[in-house]
């Protein structure tokens, strides 16, 4: 199989941090060309540099698909590619070792393929990990959509429009999508868990949990709640949102200590990152408290 790998970065204070360079270690095994495009540094350290095939540096306009397109367009021989993966780093992992996804029943015969394919909003492959097949990669369609790309906008038009745009346009004109967690299929949470991130010591935090959990909430997106169904499924990824942002309310000392009988090795480096944003977000509260004063 001759893959290329399209790995996307941004961090918020122009580091490559060590789950970055883990991950990436991680595709190198898998890529046949690696490239890394960065819109947070022009000086990576020597372990990205030695292990990528192409670093490009570029400024932080349209989000992870104006990094996408600039991998793409590194590409010159695309057409000789038997895969080509688009990845990024909200995602911590891979967190173990599993076969090739691509190769699962779900995903072999796909022309488009990736961790999670889920219908919240429309259906569509979410992009943080998304591979494109000969078809599609010679299908000029796909050229027209990357060459669309570019113009900065809001993330949620981003999503609208590239994420769920492209899965859209790629169905229509006759291609195949695939998700390793097929998340278009899924049923309401099931009663254990939910039960399991209901705590008497956190009682606001669970009664917002079952709340945002009822039946009347569905669809749900199953990379931020389903996140044991994923790695169950052969999806070795958690999302960074699930952590910073807890859009369900999910109990995250449960999380963390998942993560840490999963992989101790991938939950120190999640706890390093996380330490690492937090003291960040207290730079930025101090700074604003201060002009305020």
């Amino acid at each position: 199989m001759n893959r290329a790998v399209i790995f996307a970065h941004y961090d918020v204070d122009g580091v490559v941090d060590p789950y970055v360079i883990e991950a990436v270690t991680a595709y190198r095994r898998l890529a046949n060309f690696l490239v890394f495009v960065s819109t947070s540094t022009s000086a990576p350290p020597g372990e990205v540099l030695n292990t990528v095939d192409r670093f490009i540096p570029r400024q932080n306009v349209g989000y992870d698909f104006g990094s996408w397109k600039s991998g793409w367009e590194a590409i010159v021989d695309r057409g000789s590619f038997d895969e080509i993966v688009f990845v990024n780093d909200s995602v911590y992992g891979p967190l173990f070792e599993v076969d090739w996804p691509g190769d699962s029943v779900a995903c072999t015969k796909a022309d488009y393929w990736g961790m999670v394919l889920t219908d919240t909003l429309s259906q569509h492959v979410q992009s943080w990990f998304a591979v494109a097949r000969p078809r599609v990669i010679h299908f000029s369609g796909f050229a027209d959509f990357w060459n669309s790309v570019g113009a900065d906008m809001p993330k949620n038009e981003m999503i609208r429009r590239c994420e769920v745009g492209l899965s859209s346009r790629l169905v229509q004109s006759g291609f195949t999508l695939a998700g390793v967690y097929d998340g278009r299929r899924i049923p309401l949470p099931t009663s254990r868990e939910r039960w399991e991130h209901v705590t008497l010591s956190e009682p606001v935090r669970s009664v917002r949990f079952l709340k945002k959990t009822s039946r009347w909430r569905h669809p749900f997106d199953p990379s931020l709640l389903y996140y044991k169904r994923l790695w169950h499924a052969g999806v070795p990824f958690i999302k960074r949102r699930l952590l910073e942002v807890n859009p369900y309310a999910l109990d995250l000392r449960r999380v963390h200590a998942d993560l840490r009988d999963l992989s101790p090795r991938w939950q120190a480096l999640i706890e390093q990152h996380q330490d690492r944003l937090n003291a960040h977000r207290r730079r930025r509260q101090g700074g604003q408290n201060g002009a305020i004063g």
